[in-house]
C-alpha cells in the first residue's frame, strides 16, 4: 500500500503528549468517517516532537483530504484549546525536511 506522510504543526496551550495526539486524530477521523473511513486511511504516527509541537503522519495516499480535515476539526485535546496545521505533505519522510 502506498503511503503519504504528513508534517503537523500542533498549536496549544499545553505541551500535547504523543498519546494524547494519537488518541485525539484516531478519534477525529472515527468520528467523521467512521469505522471503515479509519481502516482505509490507516494512520500511523511516525514522528512526534513534544518540544518543538510537530508530529509526522503516515497514511493510504488516497485520504489526504480526510486526514487533514480530521486535522482541522480537532479543536481540542483534553480541556486545552487546539490547533493542528498541516505544514507539508510528501510521498517520503525524507521530502519533510526538504524546503
Amino acid at each position: 500500500m502506498s503511503r503519504r506522510y504528513l508534517q503537523i504543526k500542533i498549536c496549544s496551550e499545553i505541551t500535547v503528549t504523543e498519546e494524547q495526539f494519537s488518541r485525539t486524530l484516531t478519534a477525529s477521523i472515527l468520528k467523521y468517517f467512521g469505522e471503515v473511513g479509519l481502516s482505509r486511511v490507516a494512520p500511523k504516527l511516525i514522528r512526534f516532537e513534544p518540544y518543538k509541537s510537530t508530529a509526522i503522519v503516515a497514511f493510504a495516499k488516497d485520504y489526504v483530504v480526510e486526514v487533514q480535515a480530521a486535522l482541522a476539526l480537532i479543536r481540542q485535546i483534553g480541556e486545552s484549546e487546539t490547533l493542528m496545521l498541516p505544514l507539508k505533505t510528501s510521498g517520503t519522510i525524507k521530502g519533510l525536511s526538504k524546503s
